[in-house]
């Protein structure tokens, strides 16, 4: 048996078989439904029903002229016939479905959904079989193009957005004149988190809006445009101010707070950039401080500022406490009296005095016996011994918190007349 297989002309006979079988077999599918005089065959188990979904609609009509709405986007189309006709059509779909409007003026027309395409043997069941549509003239309008900034405090530290520029800057808009006489915005979308320097935006979508804020299903040209965000960054240097709060323990005098960082790089918007003068630290508590020294402190910085070259300042702190000084041998001068009478001292037994000065260092550091005169006054006081009150002339320039402590408030003198 497997010789006569291997044998050429078998395998040719076998084939030419089965093609003839299986043509007779798709012959009667095709007929078996009903008899040449129409009736319905008893042996048509054959047939099948098919429901078709989502089959687009076409729109028939000069769309140059007119805008039609109300025709639905898909429908269902169901086939019933034989299986090899049904399942044909089914792969294929070569066939339309559409709606006939040629002919009809503007205004609102009940239609029914035809089609085209498909074998007479077959029947054709289309939900809706019709629907109502409406007609209008086609209306066309150019329209500038805005463009929103989305997320336009996220770009980097620093920046800020300057321009935004559409290319083209306007786009035309063609619908139903109702439609294009209700259009208020015609904006596009532009993200630019992250952004630090300027970029250019490809293809950004175009969309179109009512005064209620409703998007339009409208035909936009060009669709897309080309949107160029430039970026800059405003910044400049400005001067530290230091701030305190509180006094100091007593005994202690503050001679300077200064920042080591005298100016700050602060970037912002030009507006408040413009109005800047200064930006100052976080009160320091003078209380709290005892010695001199240096010291980090936070600058207070504004939440309008978007950058800052550094956040904190040193200061240098310098304060000095009071300290007590004596002056020796302040030469003590007399006045008054007369040349008939001569004075020597008593107590104390020369003509000089200690004096002992309290102040702060830079107020007495350089001051000195000379600096300070100390004088009695005699005047006639007749001959003998008196006690005598000590005057001070400071000198001007001298501080007032400088307490100066004669060591004698009054000295003894003894007045002779001469011989």
């Amino acid at each position: 048996m497997n010789k006569w297989l291997e044998k050429p002309w078998v395998i040719r006979v076998v084939a030419l078989l089965l093609s003839v079988l299986l043509f007779v077999v798709v012959a009667f599918d095709e007929n078996v439904g009903e008899d040449d005089d129409g009736f319905e065959n008893p042996f048509g188990i054959t047939n099948k029903t098919q429901p078709l979904e989502d089959v687009p609609v076409q729109t028939q009509i000069d769309e140059e002229k007119y805008v039609v709405s109300g025709v639905p986007e898909t429908v269902k189309v169901t086939l019933q016939g034989s299986v090899s006709i049904v399942t044909s059509t089914e792969l294929q779909r070569n066939f339309d479905v559409f709606v006939n409007l040629e002919g009809l003026e503007p205004g609102t027309h009940t239609v029914p959904l035809e089609y085209s395409g498909i074998t007479d043997r077959l029947n054709v069941y289309i939900e809706p079989q019709e629907v109502e549509v409406s007609i209008e003239e086609r209306a066309s309008q150019e329209f500038d193009v805005t463009i929103d900034v989305v997320n336009r405090d996220k770009v980097e530290a620093g920046f800020e957005v300057a321009n935004v520029i559409a290319d083209p800057e306007t786009i035309t808009v063609t619908s139903s004149k109702s439609i294009v006489d209700n259009i208020a915005i015609i904006k596009g979308f532009v993200d630019v988190e992250g952004f630090n320097e300027t970029q250019t935006v490809e293809n950004v979508p175009i969309k179109v809006y009512d005064n209620e804020g409703n998007e339009l299903n409208v035909r936009i040209d060009p669709p897309t445009v080309e949107v160029t965000v430039d970026m800059a960054n405003p910044n400049k240097q400005v001067p530290v101010s230091v701030e305190t709060t509180n006094e100091l323990p007593e005994g202690l005098r503050l001679n300077g707070l200064e920042p080591e960082t005298e100016e700050v790089q602060v970037f912002a918007s030009e507006d408040y950039l413009a109005q800047l003068d200064q930006i100052t630290t976080k009160p320091i508590d003078l209380s709290e401080i005892t010695e001199s020294g240096t010291m980090e402190v936070e600058l207070d910085v504004s939440s309008d500022i978007r950058k800052i070259g550094t956040d904190t300042v040193t200061i240098n702190v310098d304060i000095e406490s009071i300290e007590e000084e004596v002056l020796e041998d302040v030469a003590i001068n007399v006045v008054g009296g007369s040349e008939e009478f001569s004075v020597s001292f008593v107590e104390p037994s020369t003509e000089s005095m200690n004096l002992t000065v309290r102040g702060y260092p830079s107020d007495i550091t350089n001051l000195t016996a000379e600096d300070l005169q100390l004088s009695i006054d005699i005047g006639d006081l007749a001959a003998g011994e008196h006690q005598v009150p000590v005057e001070l002339e400071r000198p001007q320039e001298l501080e007032e918190d400088v307490e100066i402590e004669l060591e004698y408030e009054q000295v003894t003198v003894n007045i002779e007349q001469e011989e």
